[in-house]
């Protein structure tokens, strides 16, 4: 079971690992004047069991659209079975409820343990969100930014929004390559690489002008980076654009958000 412990974390995405715990950190450090180590130990566990238990249970329940677009992932390429991914879905349920109980206080505890609803809703019957199109982009640039609503609280409110909606506007290209699978699994409500390109750009646009309405307007460098590197893939990079953007614009955002953090902390300190 130990020697499987790579292949159980390839049903995870290392993007959301490494967003969900950005935008958890960047929310906590942002929020606080003074730094704790706690803030580092909440964002590892936000992104290594809530986030975990959510992705892997959308890899369990994904198998037939995976076999199309992701053949050589864990279950559709046969290296995990079933059996053991639901068990390490089960280990994953326990520790996101017992870290959630020792590492959080009142409100905040409960929205965490809303993580693991959303993953419910959007994998399980009736809800089923990934299923509905262009909602379940919407519904994963949600989740991907909730961790800094959950720690910045309402004083980083602003903010938080304005992260959600450029990441709503990175999202909305996240499914352009698995036209495939997604066939397969009946979901044929898609709106064209135009459309999705003009979507995009528009909620980044809507965040810039958040980030700039907000007290932390060095942010605007998130939707900005995004906006212009969207433009030059689609009238320069044509030909790998569909497979490569959504990748291209999740690390710009990486690189992006841990600067606006580092500028954010050095003007806090002046």
């Amino acid at each position: 079971m130990f020697c499987k412990f790579p292949a159980f974390f390839r049903l995870y995405r290392a993007d959301v690992l490494l967003l969900s715990f950005l935008a958890f950190f960047a929310g906590r450090l942002l929020g606080n004047s003074d730094f704790s180590w706690i803030f580092v130990v909440q964002a590892v566990f936000i992104a290594l069991f809530p986030y975990n238990f959510v992705y892997t249970l959308n890899s369990i329940t994904d198998v037939v659209e995976d076999s199309a677009n992701k053949p050589w992932r864990p279950l559709p390429s046969g290296v995990i079975s079933r059996r053991d991914a639901v068990l390490w879905l089960i280990f994953l349920t326990l520790g996101s409820v017992f870290g959630t109980v020792i590492l959080f206080e009142s409100m905040e505890k409960f929205l965490v343990f809303f993580i693991l609803i959303f993953g419910v809703f959007y994998s399980l019957p009736p809800f089923v969100l990934k299923k509905r199109g262009i909602l379940a982009c919407f519904v994963t640039g949600f989740g991907i930014s909730y961790p800094m609503i959950v720690a910045g609280g309402k004083s980083f409110l602003p903010c938080s929004l304005s992260l959600l909606l450029h990441v709503l506007g990175v999202t909305a290209l996240k499914d352009l390559s698995d036209t495939e699978g997604d066939a397969l699994a009946g979901r044929k409500n898609r709106i064209g690489l135009g459309k999705t390109c003009v979507i995009s750009a528009f909620f980044m646009i809507v965040s810039a002008a958040g980030f700039l309405l907000s007290p932390q307007k060095i942010a605007v460098i998130l939707p900005l980076s995004s906006i212009i590197l969207l433009l030059l893939n689609f009238f320069f990079a044509k030909k790998d654009f569909k497979e490569k953007i959504y990748g291209r614009i999740i690390f710009i955002t990486g690189i992006t958000a841990v600067a606006a953090v580092v500028m954010l902390k050095m003007a806090a300190g002046l």
